[in-house]
């Protein structure tokens, strides 16, 4: 039985990575913003409103900005929040922090963007997410 143990840890934690490039960035607060540039390496992406099963993610192209005012997949955004990341981190693989970028959150209005994912990863809100994202 212990002979399995220590595999099966060592999976798990080969599935999560931290950074390799050096010690954690200091925190930034989040920024409102009213527009960001979609780089080459961003990955745009429709998160829908959670239904009776699970909520949908659709990869966005052809995006090169993000604005107040645009309607994207039916969004009108009125707000956009963006998050610094302090290191880089993945998860099965899949990168979805990049140490020193931002991710940004673009939705109908401020209260929707703070209340849209739920502590259980319930969806109550159609959102457009974009990372990694540079800003100025």
């Amino acid at each position: 039985m212990n002979r399995l143990i220590l595999p099966a840890l060592l999976a798990l934690l080969s599935s999560c990575s931290e950074s390799k490039d050096g010690s954690d960035l200091p925190d930034q607060p989040d920024r409102w913003v009213n527009s960001f540039k979609i780089q080459d390496d961003s990955k745009a992406r429709y998160v829908e409103k959670s239904g009776v099963i699970s909520s949908s993610v659709k990869p966005l192209t052809g995006l090169q900005s993000v604005s107040v005012g645009d309607n994207i997949e039916g969004v009108k955004i009125g707000a956009i929040r963006c998050s610094f990341f302090s290191k880089d981190e993945s998860y099965s693989g899949e990168q979805f922090m990049w140490r020193g970028r931002w991710g940004c959150m673009a939705g109908r209005d401020k209260n929707e963007i703070e209340n849209a994912v739920q502590q259980d990863g319930n969806k109550l809100y159609d959102y457009i997410h974009v990372s990694p994202v540079s800003l100025q």
